[in-house]
């Protein structure tokens, strides 16, 4: 009877030791959540910022009046100048909000993958102390191969 009980303790103490793997592996991933939830937040505020910028500057450009041949070609050249500038504007901003997304996703994934490593070495130590030193798995005969059979002629 003393083994009975020591074996139902033995695995009630393990499976309380999984529920316990489980809720700090659902408290890493809530965490994650928020960071990218944060990091959404931050992206979202950022890409804002830019399209104000971007609005005003298109909006405060004044147009040049247009008189005789070389205030057109001043012109073209300044708008040639502007959608340029306005390019390498663009480029920057898509960088900076690749990176803000890359680090947010990063910071998470870092966070849940220090988790799973956790979770990972409490399950072995888990199993350690739940298997006595010794156990074997029982040996079974493999299950015989299925049968192909062959394909119905026409």
């Amino acid at each position: 009877m003393n083994d009975a009980t020591q074996t139902l303790s033995g695995g009630l103490n393990y499976v309380s030791e999984i529920f316990a793997i489980q809720a700090r592996n659902i408290e890493a991933l809530l965490q994650a959540q928020q960071e990218i939830m944060k990091g959404s937040g931050d992206l979202a505020k950022h890409q804002m910022e830019i399209l104000e910028g971007t609005l005003r500057r298109t909006l405060g450009a004044q147009p040049a009046q247009m008189g005789s041949a070389s205030d057109i070609r001043a012109a073209i050249g300044s708008q040639i100048d502007a959608f340029k500038t306005s390019i390498l504007q663009n480029q920057a901003n898509s960088n900076v909000l690749s990176e803000l997304a890359a680090r947010s996703s990063g910071e998470a994934a870092t966070r849940l993958q220090s988790r799973m490593m956790a979770a990972l070495d409490e399950f072995k130590a888990a199993l350690e102390k739940a298997l006595p030193e010794g156990s074997m798995l029982p040996v079974t005969a493999a299950p015989a191969p299925a049968k192909v059979l062959p394909a119905p002629t026409p």
